[in-house]
């Protein structure tokens, strides 16, 4: 009686599922669980729904639940998906291998994963022999970069934009960074892109990077390069000059789109070019097309150039909190374009010269009012 009370209930989960009628469908399927049935099909619909809304520990249970019941290789799987985002690799790496039959080419890039998150890299190259679907080609082309992470795990932010789009991310502060999500934005202080300068010089002396000149135009990208070529001591350069060395400076890029179109008269000129700026809006996947060098990848804004409705905010005083809007508190204020260059670099090399303990937390807090919403959060 129980056993056909819990089918009835998973059938009019499933239908709820399939209407897009999410919260319902998790309702029944949890009735079913409840009532112990010796079927599978709860405990893995009720999982998958859990997984991908990010309760994975609760997701690790029904899966234990489901695999008792039935042999099912997507059981299997998808106890492997959420052992992996638990970073429990070899958990993961025993599951993907028990659904393997063989066939399905998913699983054994799955496998693949596991492998290179252990560090296993030759068992992870011969795992992905012979499979041609994107997602192998993508982790084929990255393996040799996968050792330089072997203590760090593959999913930490800066290390996916390396691994698969040859971008260093030099980060924001510290190993943690800052973390930005929702509708929060990073208004990007002279003393913030000074450590930011300050993190690439220190690269730059460390792996020896050698420089004809510096390039970047207009009232956006300009004065971080000639902020940069007074701090390297190399010329400012407007005009591409083939079989030279530069360095390509920008402020914010909005994507891998905007890095091509800055930097194309002088890699058509026949430049050898090394392109930094100072923040990326990531626009999709990581690309190859996107700067070499990042100093953080979130979205975000410079003083001297706020053109964004995001970048301008005001406080609101009269206004309130509108439950509405999605900027609650707040008013867009007018754009902001410094066209006076070489004032705006003044102001960053004088930061630079004067960060010399690397610490400007507090200073970038001051930028944001309290509401949660719109200002950088906290860290440790």
């Amino acid at each position: 009686m129980l056993e056909r009370l819990a089918r009835k209930h998973f059938e009019r989960g499933r239908q709820f599922e399939l209407q897009d009628r999410e919260d319902e469908a998790m309702d029944e399927f949890q009735r079913a669980c409840e009532l112990g049935p010796s079927f599978a099909d709860p405990f893995l619909s009720l999982g998958r729904i859990k997984a991908l809304r990010g309760q994975l520990r609760e997701a690790v249970a029904l899966f234990d639940a489901a695999v008792e019941r039935s042999d099912d290789p997507q059981i299997r799987q998808w106890r492997g998906y959420v052992y992996g985002r638990l970073r429990k690799y070899r958990e993961a790496l025993a599951d993907y291998s028990a659904a393997d039959d063989g066939t399905d080419e998913n699983i054994k890039t799955n496998i693949a994963r596991m492998l290179l998150a252990l560090g296993r890299f030759d068992d992870a190259a011969e795992a992905l022999e012979n499979i041609d679907t994107p997602s192998a080609t993508q982790l084929r082309a990255a393996l040799p970069r996968y050792t330089e992470f072997v203590d760090e795990p593959s999913d930490d932010a800066r290390a996916i934009r390396y691994l698969f789009g040859g971008t260093l991310v030099l980060g924001t502060l510290g190993d943690g960074g800052i973390r930005l999500n929702n509708d929060r934005y990073l208004l990007l202080s002279d003393q913030h892109v000074a450590e930011t300068l300050s993190r690439f010089v220190a690269f730059s002396t460390r792996y020896r990077w050698y420089f004809d000149g510096v390039a970047g135009d207009g009232a956006h990208h300009a004065p971080v390069a000639m902020a940069m070529a007074e701090i390297l001591g190399l010329p400012y350069l407007k005009t591409p000059q083939p079989h030279t060395s530069v360095l390509l400076c920008s402020a914010v890029i909005k994507g891998p789109v905007e890095a091509v179109r800055l930097s194309k008269k002088w890699r058509d000129a026949n430049v050898q070019v090394m392109h930094f700026c100072v923040g990326l809006e990531p626009t999709g996947d990581p690309s190859e097309k996107e700067p070499e060098v990042i100093g953080s990848v979130h979205r975000c804004a410079v003083p001297w150039y706020r053109v964004e409705p995001y970048s301008r905010l005001e406080p609101e005083l009269d206004v309130g909190d509108d439950p509405e809007s999605p900027w609650p508190g707040f008013k867009i204020g007018p754009a902001t374009i410094d066209p006076n260059s070489e004032r705006v670099a003044t102001g960053i090399v004088d930061a630079y010269r004067n960060n010399e303990d690397g610490s400007i937390r507090e200073l970038l807090l001051r930028w944001y009012s309290r509401h949660s919403r719109v200002r950088a959060f906290d860290w440790t």
